[in-house]
């Protein structure tokens, strides 16, 4: 319920703030109405996805995460029939985090982008944890990885209004590159907004999104909003409930971002010794399948980023935080759990909060 509160707040406090001052901004110089042009020309001007202030757009990034020493409770079945294991030490975990985002076409009319993620999280215990017979240990003293490939396409309609669509494959598994698993547990997320660019300073978009984020299948509202003062010294960037930030300059070339992002995804598990029974005894769980395991992995990181420009094209990035958990249970395949559903995972698990960091180096966007 904690949670749920931080989250709801944050998101009251990134869409009533700015509303007292952008009444007093959407009026505001357009300098395009002043470009040049014959009387028999017929010009037609669309928006750009570029807003004052915001921060830059990362072409390629190679970071690595870290996270401290925390605890893994897991219990399989039901709360009927639990079966409970003895508690899991966690001592870190750490991983590289890899990105790409080019574009493949741009000009007035539309943008596409093509890129692709590489995330790792690769598990530590302690020696007393690997002892215990928790075949989740087992998965995660291996690693998971997530390969991602994904396209965003950005269509300006007129001067004030857009399109933004997102689509990504998400390639996620215990597995490594010598024992691939099969593509059929790719899965899949897509956004779409439609939105208003008010200004260079202002941007408001509303859609809807598939997102594994939280873990399991979720179909949910978006809520974009980037804006930044008149003086260009704060601003908030935001895209609802995935992730929001408050935003201030030192200057053009040092910016310190604070806020929260949930990360996650759903990582099929090969439980290729048979660690996962084929049955479970006296628990109703339905269509289990035990080659079709499925950790439902979500995180909320609340953080402060700091951001700083090297080169004009070069930034240097530092990020530090603390990791509340908010879904690590296993479930059999890849199905949408809707609001209120009672359906018990194969093994549920409460995972203690840990502080973690990220340092990154990023090629940027002019």
């Amino acid at each position: 319920m904690k949670n749920y509160c931080f989250l709801f707040a944050f998101c009251l406090l990134t869409i009533a703030l700015p509303l007292k001052f952008s009444a007093q901004v959407t009026e505001e110089d357009d300098y395009s109405e002043y470009e040049q042009y014959t009387t028999d020309e017929k010009v037609k001007r669309y928006c750009t996805p570029k807003i004052i202030g915001l921060t830059p757009a990362k072409l390629i990034s190679i970071g690595y995460d870290y996270a401290l020493g925390h605890k893994i409770n897991s219990t399989l079945g039901d709360e009927v029939n639990p079966i409970p294991y003895p508690e899991s030490n966690v001592t870190n975990y750490n991983g590289l985090a890899l990105s790409a985002n080019i574009p493949a076409l741009s000009n007035n009319k539309i943008l596409i982008n093509v890129g692709g993620n590489y995330l790792e999280s690769n598990y530590s215990f302690e020696s007393d944890s690997l002892s215990n017979i928790n075949p989740l240990l087992s998965a995660a003293n291996s690693g998971f990885k997530a390969l991602q490939l994904n396209t965003t396409i950005f269509k300006p309609l007129n001067e004030k209004n857009f399109v933004l669509g997102f689509v990504q494959g998400d390639y996620s598994g215990d597995y490594n590159f010598k024992n691939m698993q099969s593509l059929s547990f790719t899965k899949l997320t897509w956004v779409a907004v439609f939105g208003w660019k008010f200004h260079e300073r202002y941007q408001l978009g509303f859609g809807a999104t598939q997102t594994y984020r939280a873990g399991g299948m979720s179909f949910l509202p978006v809520v974009m909003y980037n804006f930044t003062s008149k003086n260009e010294k704060w601003g908030i960037e935001t895209l609802l409930p995935a992730r929001g930030h408050f935003r201030y300059g030192f200057s053009k070339r040092t910016l310190l971002l604070a806020g929260f992002e949930i990360v996650g995804s759903s990582y099929h598990l090969s439980n290729e010794n048979g660690l996962f029974p084929i049955s479970i005894p006296n628990t109703p769980v339905d269509n289990y399948d035990n080659q079709k395991i499925e950790l439902r992995r979500s995180e909320i990181r609340l953080r402060l980023d700091f951001q700083q420009a090297i080169t004009d094209f070069i930034w240097f990035g530092v990020q530090a935080g603390y990791i509340i958990n908010y879904s690590f249970n296993v479930d059999s395949g890849n199905f949408y759990r809707g609001p209120g559903s009672t359906k018990p995972f194969v093994m549920e698990n409460t995972v203690s909060s840990a502080p973690y960091f990220q340092i990154s180096i990023n090629l940027v966007s002019p």
